[in-house]
């Protein structure tokens, strides 16, 4: 029995004994007890038990129950799903029907019987969030963003807070840029020497255009989200802006390698504020452009119904990638290989060879895709359940988000291993690798069939 499993419209514990809820009266004197009385005091019930202050355990009936003859289980664990119904409420942000999928998973039948509607729960989750979060007015513009002290911090632990809020352009900036993350992360600045970087449109508030991602390779196998950026727009003067802020406030701050999309703004940023770093196109995103490409050519319903035509198509994507004679991609102008000129030269591309080219990363073990940054924009996506939040509801979600990364990372210092990668990848990527070590240039057709076999543009 644990009184702490139902608690009162206060939020205050309610003790459970034999079917019957009691709310607490008062300590004794000595402070060894502690008196409870029917919580249907209000119905002219008399019923009453002691309890022991130390341990919580039942001491004796010293009052009948008046409201009934027995004690009503069913009630009980009616009271037991309000409860958890709450504190879900209050401390994720699921929507009202997930809240109330997942405290109904082991329900009695008799329970189910007389628990609230799906609508009269939908009420009880948004009144516990109004309660929770009464945050400061919507602002109209960047300007006028004015953060309180507590969306500015970051509680750690109970009662130990660390700064939030991490970096401010400022508001006189007509393009404000805010960032979020924990203060701890600069602790170990000078260590984050494989980057990851993506934005995310659905999530972020209005006034900003997206939600600028940063994270950070720990360890061999550990990546972990270490800064979150508010942006108002994608251009390179704003990318320029947010990186020069990251290297004010983390002076040690100085990675070696950068993964990203194929934006020719990010891209232009990054040579011009960390000119040392290797930044690399992620493969995924390669893909997905030529995704984009055959759909804007009307090749994309070819693709999805030929079987043949599918695999020719992501041939394509592993000569520009895995092919290492760039002569073989001469075909592949404007943007990645650069366009022809009169005088026989060619203009400099957007995204140099080097930059999109997968050949030595997968030698070399290393990462192909973005796909940390992807995944962990899904999981920030199923965490709040809504798009484009108010700011004060991202800044409400993000802290509780937090912790999960944060329970994350307690496992990287305890050494513990991290989940593994699906077995079907794991075993692609091996195969991947093989066909690369073993590469003949006389059986090329060949041997990019081989790898296109293992990946799908999706």
């Amino acid at each position: 029995m644990n009184q702490n499993n139902v608690k009162s419209q206060r939020g205050t514990n309610k003790f459970v004994h034999e079917g019957f809820v009691y709310v607490k009266d008062k300590d004794s004197i000595d402070g060894a007890t502690i008196f409870w009385r029917c919580d249907r005091k209000y119905s002219g019930c008399r019923g009453r038990i002691w309890t022991n202050s130390v341990d919580g355990t039942f001491n004796c009936l010293r009052r009948n129950h008046t409201c009934c003859a027995t004690g009503d289980a069913a009630r009980i664990e009616v009271l037991k799903v309000q409860t958890n119904v709450k504190h879900r409420a209050a401390s994720t942000m699921e929507t009202p029907s997930q809240i109330r999928t997942e405290v109904l998973q082991n329900a009695s039948a008799a329970t189910l019987g007389r628990i609230s509607s799906s609508m009269a729960m939908a009420k009880m989750v948004n009144r516990v969030r109004r309660k929770e979060n009464v945050a400061p007015a919507i602002p109209d513009t960047r300007r006028g963003i004015e953060v309180p002290e507590n969306y500015k911090q970051y509680e750690v632990s109970e009662g130990v807070f660390e700064n939030y809020l991490l970096m401010d352009s400022g508001n006189d900036d007509d393009n404000r840029i805010l960032v979020f993350g924990r203060e701890y992360n600069q602790t170990w600045a000078h260590d984050m020497r494989d980057i990851f970087m993506d934005g995310t449109f659905l999530l972020a508030p209005p006034l900003f255009k997206q939600i600028f991602v940063v994270l950070a390779r720990r360890g061999e196998r550990y990546v972990f989200p270490v800064l979150f950026c508010l942006l108002p727009n994608k251009t390179t003067q704003t990318y320029r802006k947010l990186f020069f802020l990251i290297k004010q406030q983390w002076p040690r701050f100085n990675p070696e390698t950068i993964n990203v999309d194929y934006e020719v703004a990010i891209h232009d940023a990054l040579r011009t504020e960390f000119p040392e770093a290797d930044v690399r196109g992620c493969f995924f995103h390669l893909v997905q452009n030529l995704r984009k490409h055959l759909s804007s050519s009307n090749l994309l319903g070819r693709y999805q119904t030929d079987a043949d035509f599918a695999l020719q198509a992501r041939m394509i994507t592993y000569i520009i990638g895995f092919y290492d004679l760039e002569p073989i991609v001469a075909w592949f102008t404007n943007t990645y290989v650069g366009r022809l000129r009169n005088n026989g030269t060619r203009a400099p591309p957007n995204f140099p060879y080097a930059t999109w080219s997968v050949l030595q990363r997968t030698l070399a073990g290393s990462d192909r895709t973005n796909n940390y940054a992807e995944a962990l924009h899904r999981k920030l996506q199923l965490g709040f359940g809504v798009a484009h939040p108010s700011i004060w509801k991202f800044l409400d979600g993000l802290k509780k988000i937090q912790k999960l990364f944060d329970a994350t990372y307690e496992d990287f210092v305890a050494a513990r291993e991290p989940p593994l990668k699906r077995r079907r990848y794991d075993e692609a990527d091996r195969r991947i690798l093989t066909k690369v070590q073993n590469f003949d240039a006389g059986s090329i057709i060949e041997y990019l069939r081989g790898l296109s076999h293992n990946y799908r543009m999706e």
